[in-house]
This record gives C-alpha cells, structure tokens and sequence, in this order.
C-alpha cells in the first residue's frame, strides 16, 4: 500500500536524528571504530586492489578484501567464492567472510559489516549477479521480454548450475543495465536469473566476445587475463587452482577460453543456514505454548447491525463481531543496545537462537454476521497479511469482509514485525547503514512466527474465550487458509511453507526477490533516496542492495517457494499456492512470478497477468 507524501517527508525528517554519526564526518567501520582515514578506504574500493589481512577465524592465512577481477568496485564480479572461507561444518563446506573493506562504504565512512553474513554458507538464492564494464554494448543481449535468447549457443553471457555429476547446465536469465544510475556514473549489468536458483549449488558465469557501443572489443582486465593464461603471480596466483577447474568445467560445456572476458563461480546457501533459525524458532514457540496455542486478552469488542435498527450499533452488512486484544509469544530477539526498538535474533554462544522472554503482539479479528446465527454454524479462518510497512488493522478491508460473509470465514491479522508501520522509522535508518539489515530481517523471522502462533492460537485458545462461545461461535480448523495482499502477498509464501497448519493460500499482488522489486518500485522511492544519499555511487547501491538480499533470503520467499511443495519443511505437507497478480503492477513487478511460474515447482501464473 502506497504512502502518502506528507508520511514519506516526515519520516524522512527522522533520519539524521536515527542515523549514527550523521552529522560528523568521522570514519569507522560500523563497530564504533574509527577504521582509519575514509578517502583512504575508498581509494582501495575504486582500484580494487585491496590490502592482505589475517583471517584467522575462517582458517584462511592471507586473504583480500577486494577482488582485483574488476576494478569498479571492490567486491565486483558480484557473487563470488573469492569470499568463501573452507568450514567443514556446514553443508556447503564454506561460510561467508567478507573483509573489513569488501562491502560497500556509506558517506560516513563506514564499510558495511560483513559479520552478519557469516551465518551464511553460501549467497542467498535470490542475489542478482552484477558485472561491469564501460560503455558495454548489450543490444544482442536477452532483456526480459527474451529470456529464450540466453540459452542460444552464442550468447556473450552464460549462466549455468553445476548437477550432481560435476556437469554444468545452461541457466535462463535476462540482463538489463542499472535504470538508476545517472549516464555520467558506472553503470553495472545486472544478470538476472530467470528460474528460482537452487540452495547449496555451485553456479559459473561466463561473459565473452564483449563490445563497446561502437563495436569496439571490451579487453579482459590484467588480473582475469593473468589467470586465464596461467601467469598470475603474488596473492592473485593463489587462486589460479580455482580459476583452471572453472576453465575446465567452461572448455567441457563447450566454450572458447580465448572468448572470454571474464568467468566466475559463486556457491548458494542451503536451507539450513537460510532458514534453520525460523524453523527452530516455530519449533521451540509451539512446544512452548502447547497445542492450544498463545494465550490472548481481548481489550476491545465493537459490534455491528446489519441493518439500520433501533441498536444504536454502526451498521456493517457484513461482519457482526470485531474483536480486538494482544496474544503472548515466545520472544527470541535481543533490542540493540545501540538504538532502542531495533531488534535483532537472540543467540547462544553457540550461535542457536534461544527464546529471551514473552511479547504481547496485536490481533485483529473480523467475525461475519453469519457466524452469530445462533446455529452453530462452523466457520473457517483466514489470516491476512497487510501491505507495505503496514498493519494488521487492514484486516477490516472491506473485500476481507465481503468474503468473510459470502463465503464462512473469520479472518484475523497481526502486524508483520520487521517490516510493519513501528519499524519505518529503523527502516529508514537501515536504508542509510546498511550494515543495520539484520534489524529487518531478524526481526521479520519473529513477525513471520507471530503470524504461525497467532494461526495455533484461532485453532485452540480462541474458541475457549468467554466473547466466542457466549456467542456460539463454531471453527472449522479444517479450512485453515492464507491470503494477503501487497506485502502480505509477497510474505504469505514464505508463512505458508514454514506453518505447520496452512497448506493453501492466496497471495494477491504477490512477488519474491526484494533484490529485484525494489529498483521496479514505485514504492521504494522514498527508501532509495536515503540509500543515494548515504551511498554516493551508484555502483555502491547496487552492491550494497545485492549484499543485504543474502540475509534478506532467510525470510524472503524467493528462497522459500521450493520449500512449498518441492522441497517441504520435514514433518510439513505441500502447501497449494495461488498467485493473483495486477497487470502493470508498478509496486511488486509480476516479472518475479513469472520467474516462479518457470521454475517448474507447480505454480503457475494466471494467465493474461505478467
């Protein structure tokens, strides 16, 4: 749901006040520490060059922080194993280890902080793959319209997976040049898979026979060519093993060494680091609040007339009951002692998310006319999902309401936290510092269980309390579905396959991929516009937009649309989906379904949408 101006101007006013050191022009690293003279840093993100550092931790000797394959921007080809350090302890055998300076630097000096990331064995299966090279010429190149093209035998770029035998296989995409980016800036190519990708999956990208606009051929830059023909020397040849299997596994699918313009690998993420924490959570809160669910307090009840009458009730023709209150769930986030009502996950020292206390949530609950016939007659329950930055009070929608009454359902709603209206403020601030996305995507993981329990709790709790049996309320828990709208279509995939109780639901005006929907939204404008400000390059805006989309595929459902039936949560059954997209959507980009609807997992999209 769009915002109106006056909100976006006067949130907009909060951010100097939220934004730490916005007013000095102090360096740092984001940790409180000064990190040394910020024209400095930048210098070493302009050239790519990097400076050798110890990395103890991950078991490397020497490492750097920048990639020196392209010179842009640090930590450009954008994904790369370069950042993988070797960890026998998880699926994919690396974990995540940027450096101190591989990730973005915002406007006061500070380089996002790479140690989120570290839970991470892989990059999220939404990132865009990022590249660039002036004045590049990408005419005979497939945009969206032609993702057939990127399969054909002399496409420049080539993506592909690697199988179970060690093969690669071609990869459907579509490219298409930063549409923010000012002509005067370096303007990034962005690949865009164009089917979900796979968890713990090695992926190689191959770009050859480049030109300029003009007709001019684009040269490899010194350190890809170095290593493609076997003379790179110093901390560069350490990595000429890895390079020689990516350009055997090329010259076995049948590309040209002597055409390339660069070639890379990267390596996804599994489930179990993208998603461990959220189905650890849902375990850990249902054992807690036992089968009947959380216990709820109803603070307000509103009724309503159908009709006119002598009542003096507000007249609803549709919904008879509304009930308002607060429920009590497990809490597993820690406030940020640095900012107060920013939240982040709650771990151990071994890093496991443990419960820290109990929360009240809100909840909404929206009763038809037809469930008070004094008859008994049972009803389902609906939860809806809200829109952008929201609240669960859109539940009273009147379509929500007209279905409740046609059809036999009680529909109820609580806020996504993470991404609801009490977080736009820390939104903003995350915009500015983007080293602060865990306050998003950590608390989304318990606005997504708030939504599970409160689910548990229509099944169990609510149908004891003294304002639905005094009134001879019935629930069928055996038509238990989802809808949302908007944001509550894009996280209603990602409720629906990690929920024990959902297996179908409508997801209106849907998407996945915030990576993707962003730089197509109209609704991001507002964001952005701190984003440019703090990251002055456009070059860095694309990373840094890339970066966060890692841990934002913990809770993002680009990363969880397989778990609805092809790879289902053990112990859950397949959940159906359906997608119901706007045609010309300029707020969540039906070019993200289409991407679902190719992935061959049994959704599909409506047809004349998209």
């Amino acid at each position: 749901m769009a915002r109106s101006f006056r909100y976006w101007v006067a949130a907009l006013s909060m951010l100097c006040a939220g934004m730490a050191g916005c007013d000095d022009d102090g360096g740092g690293n984001g940790n409180g520490d000064t990190g040394g003279d910020a024209a400095d840093v930048q210098q070493d993100a302009d050239t790519g060059a990097g400076d050798a550092v110890d990395d103890a931790d991950t078991g490397d000797v020497e490492r750097t922080d920048c990639d020196p394959l392209m010179e842009t921007a640090c930590s450009l080809p954008w994904p790369s194993n370069l950042y993988l350090a070797e960890d026998s302890g998880t699926e994919t055998g690396f974990r995540l280890s940027f450096g101190a300076r591989s990730l973005p630097q915002n406007s006061q000096g500070r380089n996002i902080d790479p140690e989120p990331w570290r839970r991470l064995d892989g990059y999220g299966v939404s990132t865009p793959i990022i590249v660039h090279f002036d004045n590049l010429d990408v005419s005979d190149m497939p945009d969206e319209l032609h993702v057939a093209d990127s399969l054909a035998d002399d496409a420049r770029v080539l993506l592909y997976s690697e199988n179970e035998d060690g093969d690669l296989e071609r990869v459907p995409y579509w490219v298409e040049l930063d549409r923010t980016a000012d002509l005067s800036e370096a303007i990034v190519l962005y690949i865009r898979p164009a089917v979900l990708l796979h968890a713990a999956t090695r992926y190689v990208v191959a770009l050859r026979n480049l030109n300029e606009v003009g007709g001019a051929e684009i040269e490899p830059s010194d350190a890809f060519a170095a290593l493609l023909d076997g003379s790179a020397e110093g901390t560069l040849a350490e990595r000429q093993e890895v390079f020689d299997a990516i350009f055997a596994d090329l010259e076995a699918a049948g590309v040209t060494l002597a055409d390339l313009d660069l070639a890379w690998d990267f390596t996804t993420a599994s489930y179990d680091t993208m998603h461990g924490n959220l189905v650890a959570m849902r375990d850990d809160a249902l054992n807690v609040v036992g089968p009947s669910g959380p216990s709820m307090t109803v603070t307000e009840v509103i009724e309503y007339a159908p009709t006119a009458d002598d009542s003096g009730l507000e007249v609803n023709e549709h919904i008879g009951l509304e009930l308002r209150g607060t429920f009590t769930v497990p809490h597993y986030m820690q406030e940020d002692p640095d900012r107060a009502g920013a939240y982040l996950m709650n771990v151990d020292a071994n890093g496991d998310v443990v419960q820290n206390g109990t929360y009240e949530p809100r909840f909404w609950i929206r009763i038809p006319h037809s469930a008070l016939d004094g008859e008994g007659t049972p009803h389902g329950i609906i939860p809806y999902g809200h829109g952008l930055n929201g609240e669960g009070s859109q539940v009273r929608g009147g379509f929500n309401s007209k279905i409740a009454a046609d059809h036999g359902y009680i529909f109820y709603a609580t806020d996504w936290h993470g991404m609801s209206e009490e977080d736009v403020s820390n939104i903003l601030v995350v915009a500015g510092e983007l080293g602060t996305f865990p306050w998003i995507s950590d608390r989304m993981h318990q606005g997504v269980l708030n939504f599970i329990l409160l689910g548990r709790a229509m099944e169990g709790t609510f149908q004891s309390l003294p304002e639905v049996t005094d009134r001879g309320i019935v629930v069928d828990n055996d038509r238990h579905f989802y809808s949302g709208i908007s944001q509550g279509g894009i996280y209603g995939a990602t409720l629906a396959a990690v929920s024990n109780d959902i297996t179908r639901a409508h997801l209106g005006v849907p998407g996945q991929n915030y990576s993707l929907l962003l730089n197509r939204s109209v609704d991001f404008e507002p964001f952005f516009a701190v984003v440019a400000f703090a990251y002055r390059r456009a070059v860095d805006q694309a990373i840094g937009l890339a970066v966060i989309q890692s841990l934002w595929d913990s809770v993002d459902p680009g990363s969880w649309y397989r778990r609805l039936t092809e790879f289902p949560i053990a112990g859950n059954d397949p959940t159906h989906v359906l997608l119901a997209p706007a045609k010309g959507d300029y707020q969540v980009a039906t070019v993200s379904n289409i991407i679902v609807a190719r992935s061959g997992i049994g959704v599909e999209v409506m047809e004349n949408y998209g």
